[in-house]
């Protein structure tokens, strides 16, 4: 039996419980939300150009105090994530709900980022009048597949012990 429980993010308390929680449900198509490494780089003292002033609008949803989701902001902070554990789907709408009433807007606008196995929360946003407006397909290799098929004139596959480092270019800018 479930006994759902909200409450707000907390940076200084909750990001370890949230990477444990992103790398517990990942899945290799982002059904379920995002990798972990994507939220703790984010919230980490490193990402100088995260603004993490709006973190008190993430907010958690557990189960007898295991999180079953999370909502919350990247950057910039009008781009909402969502993470739902499988068998809480149910959730999908109060998060959407919440997403659409508290989380961080900047004239007015805010765009959900879902990706395709998130079913239940892509049909809670249309319910609530959102539609997609873009869409982004990552090209991923399986190097369980065997990468083995004819190249374009000119090109050609190069093995990792005849690449000289040194002929990459990288410029480097700085005041």
């Amino acid at each position: 039996m479930k006994h759902m429980t909200t409450r707000q993010f907390s940076v200084l308390g909750d990001c370890g419980k949230i990477y444990q929680f992103m790398s517990d449900i990942y899945e290799r198509d982002w059904r379920n939300g995002v990798p972990a490494p994507f939220f703790e780089y984010a919230f980490s003292s490193f990402s100088s150009w995260m603004d993490i002033s709006y973190s008190y609008k993430n907010r958690i949803w557990e189960d007898q105090g295991g999180i079953a989701a999370f909502c919350f902001y990247e950057n910039p902070v009008t781009d909402i994530y969502f993470s739902l554990k499988p068998g809480y789907e149910e959730l999908a709408p109060e998060m959407i709900a919440y997403a659409d009433e508290h989380m961080p807007q900047k004239e007015g606008e805010r765009q959900m980022i879902m990706f395709g196995g998130q079913t239940a929360l892509i049909n809670a946003a249309r319910k609530l009048g959102y539609r997609q407006v873009h869409e982004r397909c990552d090209m991923w290799f399986d190097f369980q597949d065997r990468l083995d098929y004819p190249l374009p004139e000119g090109f050609h596959f190069a093995a990792p012990k005849d690449y000289d480092e040194m002929d990459i270019l990288e410029e480097r800018i700085i005041p």
